[in-house]
């Protein structure tokens, strides 16, 4: 850039962008709402454009990197022909606040690229640019007096509550003198402290165990002490505090007693503390945190101020680091202590940041309200921060209640715990505050709401765990997400209009009396509900149920029925036919026999469709073409539909016509020596839709199978495809069960039903959820496709369910 003639003109473009009237065009533009204001002009050529960014210019290195994105997507083509020239409209805009000036540069008015921008508090620019350089040094003098500046100006800047002294916790670190630490035993002592947040990673030899509390109530060597805890005491005494509270030398770690009393205090550590120091970019303890951060890059460009001096200020597309990389972000324990926390100081891997309940800034940067939607960004909602609840919460305050604890879960659970226990555990503190607000009228039951209990139910995991399955160990009831490990979705479904079933009762047996709303040993669900038998497809989400009763057919003849030492084999004959795989067909005077391999699944129920079948001839001939066509069919199934497989069957002293098609797999019967057989259409109380295991028939049907030769024969045919769901895969074990409906949609003619996928648990008349399911109304003129008899659902009686 040079001066001509009171203007600052490229030396090899030639732009006129910094000529003063210009400039001030694009700089009176934030103020203007017609998002086509700036100042636009036509570029020097491709060339000298390329020239200029070769050479140093750095308006030019702007356009040189702008310009190519634009062309590639717009053109189609890699770069430029050197002689092109292209339209450029530059203008300044403001971005989520008075405190963010952005600098907006368009190619061709269809392509934008926007730019934070930056300047030193001691330039000219600074009077007119509210953003200041990233600091990068975060121990020196400047950074530690900037975050007490942020400290100072929060409660008259953003309308935050005024720090207030208060208990001190039981135990704090006295750092007056970090050469002298000490542990000191408050007893209720008040005043000021700052509270630390950090990844352990690793373990700590020298955290407070029993032996060691009256040493260090005498004295702690700084030396022993991790990198992190150090650097946390130089901060909170250079912050003008006297005392931190740290987890590893304010709670004894060897004793359950002492951590089953203070855990339960950090709901109140965390949100009473003067400050929280979060440790965000450390991935454990021994890293620290107040090393220098990698020092950012500047493009400069010269600023026309409005009162006509010149300054300068610092462009950058780059946005900073991703909060959802910080190693404290990462981690369950985390969460609630900065969540919980009015206003906190992180360290975060690029720069130093101050946080408090509506605004966020990179310190002596760019200030940016909240709440943000990015990991470990969320804030409560200010109600909970500025006030303390009313006796009668109003409607509005009610649904910010459901929708925070909605956004809580959502961030928490995409965190690691180290522990799986201690999946309750790590979140007791924002669900103490919670039932603060709740009082009376809400009831918190293992991560889940009483008064929104319904909804809440219908969690599912958004995708797998990360890690290996929990064995051995109770998390939860199975009906709290606390069960599962992984990230969930709760409370997502607003079609939900109509509760359909009745909770009778819902509760949990906390491991300690001291924390009730932590780790829980036991719980119940008990309910009325439609209860419908259903299978799924293990690979798919799919959800598949009988189209029509099933049909019993009894033998009454005389003949033996023959057993064989492998399987169990009945012989009957069909009332009508029955089409088999590929094709091949058994006419409505034939003799069948089904058999089926022993074990829990010999019996086909409507929930059960057989898991294998085989086929035993006695005509040689006949059994060898039967045999190859259901190998075929087996083939297909298996590829396709291998939970979905039909009853096989035979034909006993029977053979194929001369002058059938060999192809046609049609069989005809001229056997005369069968038996009379009767067939019956099983009735509701027959089907075996609840009261047992869905593996097995109930008690009676078995009885009257028993003592009449029944056999029930489901085909292909019978299932029908009526919905689908989200599966807990890595703990179903089965793809059969019971969908109990919760509720429908708004409205009087509900078209669409949902609720939770349950299989038999190890009591009797017990279940356990392992998903949810949807399923709807809707016709469709494809036999494959989703359909669901709704009337049929809601028609069905309901029945008393235990989920545990």
């Amino acid at each position: 850039m040079g001066l001509r003639n009171g203007s600052l003109v490229c030396d090899y473009c030639s732009s006129t962008v910094f000529i003063f009237e210009p400039f001030q065009i694009a700089w009176t533009a934030k103020d203007s709402s017609d998002p086509k204001a700036g100042f636009s002009y036509i570029t020097q050529t491709w060339q000298e454009i390329d020239d200029g960014e070769n050479k140093g210019c750095n308006w030019c290195d702007i356009l040189w990197g702008e310009i190519p994105f634009w062309y590639q997507h717009r053109k189609k083509r890699e770069l430029p022909m050197p002689e092109e020239t292209f339209k450029i409209t530059v203008r300044f805009e403001k971005r989520n606040s008075e405190d963010e000036i952005v600098l907006k540069v368009m190619v061709e008015d269809d392509w934008s690229l926007r730019y934070q921008v930056r300047c030193d508090a001691d330039d000219n620019a600074a009077a007119f640019v509210p953003g200041r350089k990233l600091v990068w040094q975060v121990a020196s003098p400047q950074a530690f007096k900037l975050a007490l500046d942020c400290l100072a100006q929060c409660t008259l800047r953003h309308n935050c509550p005024k720090p207030q002294e208060t208990s001190l916790p039981t135990r704090v670190i006295d750092c007056s003198d970090p050469e002298r630490l000490k542990l000191v035993l408050t007893k209720g002592v008040r005043g000021f402290y700052a509270a630390l947040s950090y990844v352990w990673g690793e373990p700590q030899p020298h955290s407070v165990c029993t032996a060691k509390l009256s040493t260090y109530l005498e004295s702690i060597d700084i030396l022993l002490l991790p990198k992190t805890i150090r650097d946390a005491i130089f901060c909170t005494y250079n912050l003008n505090l006297r005392y931190l509270w740290a987890d590893t030398l304010c709670i004894l770690q060897d004793s359950d007693e002492d951590k089953q009393r203070e855990i339960p205090q950090m709901c109140d550590i965390y949100q009473c503390a003067y400050v929280t120091i979060i440790a965000a970019s450390s991935r454990k303890v021994s890293e620290g945190f107040l090393h220098n951060r990698k020092r950012p890059v500047e493009t400069l460009l010269p600023f026309w101020c409005p009162d006509g001096k010149l300054g300068t200020i610092s462009v950058d597309e780059d946005n900073g680091a991703d909060p959802s990389k910080e190693p404290v972000n990462c981690r369950g324990w985390c969460f609630q202590e900065r969540l919980l926390s009015p206003r906190t100081l992180v360290y975060a891997s690029h720069t130093l940041q101050y946080q408090c309940q509506t605004a966020m800034n990179e310190i002596g940067d760019i200030w940016n309200y909240l709440p943000s939607n990015k990991l470990g960004e969320l804030r409560l909602p200010d109600m909970m921060v500025s006030r303390t609840p009313s006796r009668v919460l109003s409607s509005n305050d009610v649904e910010a209640l459901l929708t925070a604890w909605q956004n809580v879960l959502s961030d928490y659970t995409r965190r690691v715990v180290s522990e799986p226990s201690d999946r309750l555990v790590a979140i007791s503190g924002i669900a103490q505050l919670f039932q603060y607000w709740w009082g009376n009228t809400n009831r918190y039951i293992a991560g889940l709401w009483e008064r929104n209990l319904s909804i809440d139910l219908l969690w599912y995991r958004n995708r797998p765990s990360d890690g290996s399955l929990v064995t051995g160990k109770y998390l939860a009831p199975s009906w709290s997400w606390a069960a599962t490990i992984g990230y969930i979705v709760a409370g997502w479904d607003k079609r939900v209009g109509n509760i359909i079933w009745e909770v009778q009762s819902c509760n949990t047996i906390p491991v300690s009396d001291n924390h009730p709303l932590g780790q829980v040993k036991g719980g119940r669900l008990i309910v009325r509900a439609i209860a419908r038998d259903v299978t799924w497809d293990p690979a798919e989400p799919e959800l598949f149920e009988l189209k029509r009763p099933c049909v019993s057919v009894a033998k009454t003849g005389d003949e033996p029925e023959e057993r064989d030492e492998a399987c169990n084999i009945r012989s009957l004959r069909a009332a009508a036919d029955i089409t088999v795989d590929r094709g091949l067909a058994v006419n409505g005077s034939d003799e069948i026999e089904i058999a089926t391999f022993p074990g829990p699944n010999t019996v086909p129920t409507s929930a059960s469709p057989v898991e294998y079948a085989d086929i035993r001839m006695c005509n040689g001939e006949l059994g060898k073409k039967a045999l190859e066509a259901v190998k075929i069919g087996h083939s297909f199934i298996t590829n396709l539909f291998f939970k979905l497989v039909p009853c096989l069957v035979r034909r006993k002293n029977t053979h194929i016509t001369e002058t059938a098609p060999a192809t046609s797999g049609q069989i005809s019967g001229n056997d005369t020596n069968v038996n009379v057989i009767r067939v019956e259409a099983m009735t509701p109380q027959d089907h075996p839709a609840s009261g047992g295991e869905p593996d097995r028939m109930g008690s009676n049907n078995h009885a009257k199978r028993c003592q009449s030769n029944d056999v029930t024969v489901p085909s292909k045919g019978q299932e029908r495809h009526i919905g689908y769901g989200y599966f807990d895969y890595d703990n179903v074990g089965t793809d059969k069960g019971k969908a109990i409906v919760v509720g429908s949609n708004k409205g009087e003619d509900p078209d669409h039903l949902m609720g939770l996928i349950v299989v038999p648990a190890g009591g009797a008349g017990e279940f356990r959820r392992v998903g949810l399911f949807h399923v709807d109304g809707k016709f469709y003129e494809d036999e494959e496709a989703p359909y669901c008899d709704i009337k049929s659902w809601l028609n069905t009686p309901t029945e008393v369910i235990t989920i545990i």
